[in-house]
C-alpha cells in the first residue's frame, strides 16, 4: 500500500465552522496541500471520513491534539473515525498522521495527512470542554460493509439478518477445514467450516423464535484445551422475519430442517482488514455531533442463551 501516493492524492473538507469561517458543505471538498493549517478549538469533534483512497479498515488518524486516536472503520462507500481535541491540547500546529494498526506498524512515525492549529482556551473554555468531553458517548465500532459482499470482513461487520433465514459463513486466509464449528445463541444449529486451504464456508440457520437484537458468534476450535474460551468470531444483528423467511418459519421444523429452497441464504466472510483500492482519496473532517449509545456489544454469553440486548 502507497500511503504517501494516497495522501498525495487527498482531499481535506473542514465540516466546522472555525473563527470566523463559514461551515463548509459535506460535498465540497477543499484541495489537499501538506502544508494547510486548519483552525480548531479544545472540545471540537471531528469526523474523519476517507473515501477512494488506498487505505485499509483499522488504521489509525492520530495527533498529539487528539484526545486519544481514532481507528478508521468501513461504513460503506467510505472509511470513517471520530476523534476529539483534548482540553489540554497545547496551543499552536500539530500534525495530524496515518498509522497502520498496531500490530503491522513498523515504524512511529505515520504518514503526514493534514495540520491542525490548536487555539488557546481560557479557564472558562477549558471547563466547558471537560464537562463536553466527559458526557461524549464512546465512538461505535461497529463496521457496515458493502451489501452482497461475503461476511464478516471483520468480527465487527455488523449485519442484519431476518429470524428463520440461513446464512452462509466464509472464513478467508484461514485453515479451518472441519476444526472450527461456529456457535451462537441465535442458531439453530452448530455448523462447522469447511472447504479448501484458501476458503471455508458453513451455512447456519437463524432461529425462528431469535429475538431482534445483537449476537455474537463463537469459534469453537476442536483442537483446543477444553478449557480454553473461544473467540468471539463475528457479531450480526437478528430483524423481525420478512415476509419470505416467515414462510419459512411457520413451523420450527421447516426452519431447522434448512431444506426449504425459498428460505433466503445471505453470504458473509472473514479476511481481515480489506483495500479501499479506488485511485484518488478524499479526505473529509467535519464537526460530529455525539452520538447516543455507546455502540458496545453485550458482555459474551455463553452459546445456549436465547438472546442479547442491543447496543
Amino acid at each position: 500500500m502507497n500511503r504517501s501516493r494516497a495522501a498525495l492524492a487527498a482531499a481535506l473538507l473542514l465540516g466546522c465552522a472555525v473563527a470566523t469561517a463559514p461551515p463548509a458543505a459535506a460535498d465540497e471538498p477543499l484541495p489537499y496541500a501538506p502544508g494547510k493549517v486548519h483552525l480548531v478549538r479544545p472540545g471540537d469533534v471531528l469526523a474523519v471520513t476517507v473515501g477512494e483512497g488506498k487505505l485499509e479498515n483499522g488504521d489509525v488518524v492520530t495527533s498529539k491534539a487528539f484526545l486519544a486516536d481514532g481507528v478508521l472503520r468501513m461504513h460503506a462507500p467510505r472509511l470513517t473515525a471520530t476523534v476529539a481535541i483534548k482540553c489540554d491540547a497545547t496551543p499552536g500546529i500539530h500534525p495530524v498522521e496515518i498509522q497502520p494498526p498496531a500490530w503491522a506498524r513498523t515504524s512511529e512515525h505515520g504518514t503526514p495527512f493534514t495540520t491542525v492549529r490548536v487555539e488557546k482556551a481560557d479557564d472558562a473554555a477549558v471547563r466547558e470542554c471537560r464537562t463536553k468531553l466527559k458526557n461524549l458517548a464512546p465512538d461505535s465500532k461497529e463496521e457496515q460493509w458493502p451489501k452482497g459482499t461475503k461476511w464478516p470482513r471483520t468480527e465487527w461487520d455488523v449485519r442484519s439478518f431476518p429470524a428463520g433465514s440461513r446464512v452462509v459463513a466464509t472464513s478467508i486466509g484461514h485453515d479451518f477445514d472441519g476444526s472450527v464449528s461456529l456457535v451462537s445463541p441465535a442458531f439453530a444449529d452448530k455448523p462447522v467450516l469447511s472447504g479448501g486451504k484458501a476458503e471455508q464456508s458453513a451455512t447456519a440457520t437463524i432461529r425462528c423464535d431469535a429475538k431482534p437484537g445483537l449476537y455474537l458468534v463463537y469459534q469453537y476450535d476442536k483442537d483446543a484445551s477444553s478449557k480454553a474460551r473461544p473467540a468471539v468470531w463475528a457479531r450480526y444483528r437478528v430483524v423481525p422475519a420478512d415476509e419470505a423467511t416467515g414462510r419459512a418459519c411457520r413451523t420450527e421444523k421447516q426452519a431447522l430442517a434448512g431444506d426449504d429452497s425459498r428460505t433466503p441464504a445471505v453470504a458473509w466472510a472473514v479476511g481481515g482488514a480489506a483495500l479501499v483500492g479506488v485511485a484518488g482519496a478524499l479526505f473529509l473532517i467535519r464537526r460530529a455531533r455525539s452520538r447516543g449509545g455507546s455502540g458496545e456489544p453485550p458482555s459474551p454469553t455463553s452459546p445456549g442463551s436465547t438472546a442479547t440486548s442491543t447496543p
